[in-house]
C-alpha cells in the first residue's frame, strides 16, 4: 500500500459517517445520563467508537470473512451483559437495557455503513436517536392509552401489514376493474389518514377546543364528525355556534383531503378541480372565520370527544363499497354514458367522497374515463356530501345549530353547485 491509497476517499468517508452515526446516538444517551444519578456505561465517545468498530470490522470482513464481525459482536454482548449485572449488584434493582441494545445497534449500523446501504444506516441512526429522545412522550402516550386505543392501533397494523400482502394482485371481475390488492392498498391509505388524525387527537387532546376537533375530525371523517357533533348539540345547545364552526371546519378540511388522495391516485385531475375546490375552500374558510368571530367561550367546550371511526369492519366495508362503486361507475358509463357517471357520483357522494374519488381517479388514470368527466364527478360528489351534512344537522342537530349550518354550509353548497355547472358547460 503506497501513499496514493490514503488519498482514496472511498473508505474514509464511510468511517467518518460511522463515527457521526455513533456520536448522534451517543449524544442523546449522554444527555439523558446528565439527568440521572447512575450514568450508563456508554456515552458519546463510547458510541462513536462502537460504531467505528463496526465499520472497521465490516472493512476487515471483505478480506478475512465474517470472523472479525462475530468476535467484535460477541465482545460487545459480553460487555453489555457485564454492565447490566454490575448495575444490578450495585443498585439491587433490575433496570432497563435500552443503552445496551443501543450499543449493539450502533455497532450494526457501523457495519452497514461499509455496504451499499450506507444511506439506510444514516437514516436508521437518526430514527434510533429520535426514538431514544422521545422516551417521555412515548411512555406518556402508552400510559394514557385505553384498551380501545390499543385495539385500534393493532387493527390498523392488521389492515396495513397482514391483509394487504395476502390479497391477489390481479382483477377478479368480468369488467377487469376490481383488483383486490390495489383496492386494499387504497383502503390502507385512506385508513392511514383517519388513523393519523385519531392519533393527533389523542396527542393534542380535546381540551384545546372544539375547533381542533373539527380540523382533526375532518381528517378522520367529516361525515362522522358532523353526526357526532350534531348529536352533542342537542345535549349542549349553548355550544351550537362552536359546534357549527367545527362542522364547517371538518367539511372544509375534507376538500384538501380529497386533493391529497388525488395526488396519490391521479394527480393529472388536480388542475381541473383546482378552481371549484379553491372556491369551496375559500367559502368554507370565510364562514368559519365569521362563526369564530361571533362565538363566545362556554364552559364545557373542551369536553367534546369524537369517537375513532377506524375499525376492521369499517375498512372492510370501505373496500367493498369502493369495489362496488368501481363496477357501478364502469357500467354506468358503458350503458348511460357520462350522465351515468354523474348519477353514480351524486348517489355515492351522499355517504362519502373517498370511494367515488378513488374510483373515477383510477379509471381516468387507466384511460377508461375522460379526465373532465372524472373531475366533474369528484366535484359533484363533494357538493352532494356537503349537502348531506346539512341534512344530518337538520335531522339530529339543535335548532340553533340548524340555523347556523343552513347559511354557512349552504353557502359552500351553492358555490360548489355553481362550479359544477361551469365544469359541465365547459
Amino acid at each position: 500500500m503506497d501513499f496514493s491509497d490514503f488519498l482514496n476517499i472511498e473508505p474514509w468517508w464511510r468511517f467518518a459517517v460511522a463515527l457521526l452515526n455513533g456520536a448522534l446516538i451517543g449524544l442523546e444517551r449522554e444527555f439523558m445520563q446528565q439527568r440521572r444519578d447512575n450514568p450508563d456505561f456508554a456515552g458519546i465517545r463510547t458510541f462513536s467508537l462502537v460504531s467505528l468498530l463496526g465499520a472497521v470490522t465490516g472493512f476487515l470482513a471483505a478480506e478475512f470473512g465474517i470472523g472479525p464481525l462475530l468476535v467484535a459482536l460477541g465482545g460487545l454482548i459480553l460487555l453489555g451483559v457485564s454492565s447490566y449485572i454490575g448495575d444490578f449488584i450495585t443498585t439491587g434493582q433490575i433496570g432497563g437495557i435500552t443503552t445496551e441494545v443501543s450499543v449493539l445497534l450502533a455497532y450494526v449500523l457501523g457495519v452497514l455503513v461499509m455496504t451499499d446501504w450506507a444511506q439506510v444506516a444514516v437514516a436508521l441512526a437518526v430514527i434510533v436517536s429520535l426514538l431514544l429522545a422521545l422516551k417521555d412522550p412515548l411512555h406518556g402516550i402508552a400510559r394514557r392509552m385505553s384498551t380501545q386505543d390499543l385495539r385500534t392501533t393493532l387493527e390498523f397494523a392488521l389492515v396495513a401489514a397482514v391483509v394487504l400482502p395476502i390479497l391477489p394482485n390481479e382483477t377478479i371481475d368480468p369488467w377487469g376493474v376490481v383488483n383486490p390488492s390495489q383496492i386494499w392498498l387504497l383502503v390502507v391509505f385512506v385508513s392511514g389518514i383517519g388513523f393519523g388524525g385519531y392519533v393527533l387527537m389523542k396527542i393534542v387532546g380535546t381540551e384545546r377546543g372544539i375547533s381542533i376537533t373539527g380540523v382533526l375530525g375532518g381528517i378522520v371523517s367529516s361525515t362522522a364528525t358532523t353526526l357526532s357533533l350534531s348529536t352533542q348539540s342537542k345535549l349542549n345547545p349553548a355550544l351550537s355556534r362552536q359546534f357549527a364552526q367545527a362542522i364547517v371546519l371538518a367539511s372544509t378540511v375534507m376538500i384538501p383531503r380529497v386533493a391529497i388522495i388525488l395526488i396519490v391516485v391521479n394527480a393529472a385531475l388536480l388542475p381541473i378541480i383546482a378552481l371549484p375546490f379553491a372556491a369551496m375552500l375559500l367559502t368554507g374558510i370565510i364562514t368559519v372565520l365569521f362563526l369564530r368571530s361571533g362565538a363566545r367561550h362556554v364552559d364545557g367546550a373542551d369536553d367534546v370527544d369524537v369517537e375513532n371511526p377506524l375499525k376492521i369492519s369499517t375498512a372492510v366495508v370501505f373496500g367493498l363499497v369502493f369495489a362496488v362503486v368501481l363496477v357501478i361507475v364502469t357500467l354506468a358509463q358503458e350503458y348511460l354514458g357520462n350522465a351515468g357517471v354523474y348519477i353514480a357520483a351524486m348517489l355515492t357522494g351522499l355517504t362519502g367522497v373517498d370511494p367515488i374519488t378513488l374510483s373515477v381517479g383510477r379509471l381516468a388514470d387507466q384511460g377508461a374515463l375522460a379526465a373532465t368527466v372524472a373531475a366533474s364527478a369528484i366535484v359533484i360528489a363533494t357538493v352532494m356530501n356537503t349537502a348531506a351534512k346539512v341534512g344530518i344537522v337538520m335531522m339530529v342537530g339543535s335548532s340553533e345549530l340548524r340555523r347556523q349550518i343552513i347559511w354557512s354550509l349552504g353557502a359552500v353548497v351553492l358555490v360548489g353547485a355553481a362550479a359544477v355547472g361551469v365544469l359541465l358547460l365547459a
